[in-house]
């Protein structure tokens, strides 16, 4: 396995999507397609240590937690070898040999210029962020609006796209090994979290459990894995500012990006079915 996606791949769970191809950098326009979509793919499939304590918060199990972001960076890494299998040589396989190809005149000048020029690099990130998760919530809002206006014709009341994805989903939930009679429940937790996020997901899970139709034990262990993951459409454009750190893979990255969420979710989907 190439040395810049293992990197990236270990240091998914740890820092999380986005952060860990930073590990890389300088190694991002020399990735093969394979190697970009396995970088976008083990972001999805798991979550990052500074998101744990919030969900210990909401109550999901620390122990849930861990194991599923380990136990899913070799799903991920197995998932996505086989839909982008390795044609190409990558560079970072065996020796090291890459050439930067950095303008002199570009090269800090001291600590205190590198300093100035990574402060400036996070803020063209954290933009990037921003802008790109507002564009997607004002999408998902206006495409909910007009289902639910839609299905409002036809008699059927708040009709939205998790709705929707909660019956599409039915089967997943199956497929996991939930108990027939909590699988509907379950499949729009799913649906939640692959629309909106997992913080979400978990919290409407912690609200199931406190009701009084609470899911079984071993549902309620299979869910809390099959959430513990970054694989959703918000993730979508927070991890297209990859194409920052590799502005040449731009096209490519643009082009695989769905297929590494789906493979991400599927990830974390095989890791809650072994539990």
């Amino acid at each position: 396995m190439p040395c810049a996606e293992a990197v990236v791949a270990a240091g998914s769970p740890l820092v999380g999507q986005g952060e860990s191809a930073l590990l890389v950098k300088p190694y991002m326009n020399e990735m093969t397609r394979s190697e970009l979509h396995l970088v976008l793919t083990s972001g999805y499939s798991t979550i990052s240590a500074s998101f744990v304590a919030a969900y210990i918060a909401l109550g999901v199990p620390a122990r849930n937690l861990i194991t599923s972001a380990a136990m899913s960076i070799p799903a991920s890494i197995a998932i996505s070898k086989a839909r982008f299998p390795e044609i190409e040589e990558p560079v970072t396989k065996g020796a090291i040999v890459v050439d930067r190809g950095e303008d002199p005149a570009k090269v800090p000048a001291n600590v205190l210029h590198a300093w100035f020029r990574g402060a400036r690099f996070g803020l063209f990130i954290v933009g990037q962020v921003i802008a790109n998760t507002l564009a997607y919530l004002s999408l998902l809002a206006l495409f909910n609006n007009l289902l639910t206006w839609i299905g409002k014709g036809f008699g059927i009341q708040d009709l939205t796209l998790v709705l929707i994805l909660g019956y599409v989903f039915y089967p997943l939930a199956f497929l996991i090994g939930i108990p027939r009679d909590e699988i509907f429940p379950v499949a729009q937790l799913l649906a939640t979290k692959f629309v909106s996020n997992e913080l979400l997901a978990y919290a409407k899970l912690q609200s199931l459990m406190e009701s009084d139709n609470p899911l079984s034990d071993r549902a309620y262990t299979i869910t809390s894995y099959a959430l513990c993951g970054f694989a959703n459409l918000s993730s979508l454009a927070v991890q297209t500012v990859i194409i920052a750190l590799a502005p040449d893979q731009t096209k490519v990255i643009v082009k695989i990006a769905f297929s590494a969420l789906i493979c991400g979710y599927i990830s974390t989907l095989q890791t809650a079915a072994i539990v």
